[in-house]
């Protein structure tokens, strides 16, 4: 089967076509999710916090000093 020129510029802009509807639509898409959410958190939950300690459960903390020698 012969391509001729014509079919294959028809094809190649359909597929450039294809190309950037599909990558509009993906942006389009994904643009949407950086959109801030304005949810009412103090008429939808109830939390409270009584005590302001932490607690390191199973983890262990170090810590380093620095010296300002400068050799």
């Amino acid at each position: 089967m012969n391509i001729t020129p014509t079919v294959f510029f028809i094809a190649l802009a359909l597929a450039v076509i294809c190309a950037i509807v599909s990558v509009v639509v993906v942006i389009r898409k994904y643009s949407m999710k950086h959109n801030p959410v304005d949810y009412p958190l103090d008429q939808f939950t109830q939390l409270d916090l009584q005590e302001q300690a932490d607690q390191f459960v199973g983890k262990e903390v170090t810590s380093r000093v620095i010296s300002d020698d400068k050799k």
